[in-house]
């Protein structure tokens, strides 16, 4: 009854951002740790080859999924909300194809050992880490679609639960785990064991729901023309984001130092604090803004608006937080080694800010299903972001990646604000300009 009570009180308020960043929010203790013990697990250099692994990962999941996951959560809408088969057939059908892109990455992932880090762990890492994140990925789309905060935040629980224990066993159990190249082997190991957990929970979830059924009518070759006309360019916009988020981490790895590069991701894990956030608000919005769209009350704008504010605000105070103990936080985690990444904090900083920003209004772009212009508001600050990286980085280092990634990720804002107007309802500009004039403030003053 208790449960039924807060579950109305949700729908009725939407307050479900919250229960997302509470499930983050506790994820994010764990992660805590979770880093400490990786960074004395790892060397200085491996740490800098496991966040390589991370981003290099990250890259696959469009490709392999053909982006069809994000399409399911636009096309979801389309369909009243008692069209059970319709959902049915739809959640079903991308689901299917999500498996089959497993599959060939399990078969195909040794072919793969040209990415560019050690090829044995490379392999270990793209057959296991990566084939489990393409499930996670679609349920992650499905999880959010139909706002079942709950298993989201039992998800994030049991994901980071699993892997602090893993690692923080294999800290604490001396001469578990061998040196060198075999600590990374079990780093991927750990991680891939949390993901098929939480993925395998999910897939249960749903079958359990109805919502995934082999009894569904899968779509019509013309239905998935439909879906892959609307997916496919967002391949190259996954990839552009990648570019834009990502390269400079890639750029780090192959024209400077692992030292350098370790600096600069354990500077990047330090910003997921505000991350929590960030992607609290990112996942939570096509939901939110799709759903207004969709029931266009009298209201809706002054709705949207307002909800914009909150979450920009709620990144700024974040900001502020972060600054106040990011020194403390390098001494809590033991990586006094690690230190250089203060100096660039900042900036990378203020940059998830502005990404996050643009996020928000491409979902004008993304409801009207103007994926191409999507692909050009990510185009132009990936491309300048990659190049101005390939000429600074080798001179200047990891400074000059967190100063390119700012100016890109404020150019990405600016653009989405430019193309997204005509699809985009704006309101309360002139309050989110004071809260970003707040967050440059507490970022770099």
């Amino acid at each position: 009854m208790f449960f039924q009570r807060v579950r109305d009180w949700v729908k009725k308020k939407d307050a479900s951002f919250f229960f997302y960043f509470g499930g983050r929010l506790s994820a994010g203790v764990f992660d805590i740790f979770t880093i400490k013990y990786v960074v004395e697990f790892l060397s200085r250099e491996q740490f800098g080859e496991w966040g390589f692994l991370g981003i290099m990962g990250a890259v696959m999941v469009p490709l392999l999924t053909l982006s069809l996951p994000q399409a399911m959560m636009r096309m979801y809408f389309d369909h009243s909300k008692d069209d059970v088969a319709a959902q049915q057939s739809l959640v079903t059908s991308v689901g299917l194809t999500t498996l089959l892109g497993m599959l060939l990455l399990a078969v195909g992932a040794p072919l793969l050992w040209l990415i560019g880090a050690q090829p044995g762990v490379t392999a270990l890492f793209v057959s296991t880490v990566v084939t489990a994140r393409l499930a996670v990925t679609y349920f992650n789309y499905l999880t959010l679609t139909r706002n079942d905060y709950g298993l989201f935040f039992f998800s994030k629980m049991v994901e980071s639960a699993v892997y602090l224990g893993a690692v923080g066993w294999a800290v604490h159990a001396e001469g578990a785990v061998g040196a060198g190249t075999d600590r990374l082997a079990w780093l991927t190991l750990c991680q891939a064991i949390t993901l098929w957990v939480v993925a395998l929970t999910s897939a249960g979830y749903y079958v359990r729901k109805g919502q995934i059924s082999l009894r569904a009518k899968l779509y019509s070759s013309a239905k998935y023309r439909e879906l892959l006309h609307y997916s496919l360019p967002l391949i190259p916009t996954f990839f552009l984001g990648w570019v834009l988020s990502s390269s400079d981490v890639w750029i780090l790895r192959r024209l400077s130092t692992l030292a350098e590069t370790a600096d600069y991701v354990f500077a990047v894990r330090i910003v997921s604090v505000v991350g929590l956030v960030q992607q609290s608000a990112i996942v939570d919005w096509p939901r939110f803004y799709y759903g207004q769209m969709r029931d266009n009350k009298a209201d809706r704008d002054r709705v949207i608006a307002r909800r914009m504010h909150v979450f920009l605000l709620l990144h700024a105070a974040t900001i502020g937080i972060v600054r106040l103990i990011e020194r403390y936080a390098y001494h809590l985690l033991g990586a006094s080694e690690f230190t250089n990444g203060l100096e660039y904090l900042g900036y990378l900083l203020l940059g998830n800010y502005f990404f996050l920003i643009a996020n928000m209004l491409t979902s004008g772009l993304g409801y009207a299903k103007k994926t191409r212009l999507v692909l050009l508001v990510f185009l132009i600050p990936a491309v300048l972001n990659f190049g101005i990286n390939l000429l600074l980085v080798p001179h200047y280092g990891a400074r000059a990646a967190a100063l390119t990634t700012l100016g890109a990720y404020a150019l990405f804002a600016l653009g989405a604000l430019v193309f997204g107007r005509s699809y985009y309802r704006f309101q309360g500009l002139g309050i989110a300009f004071a809260i970003t004039g707040l967050a440059a403030f507490l970022a770099l003053v």
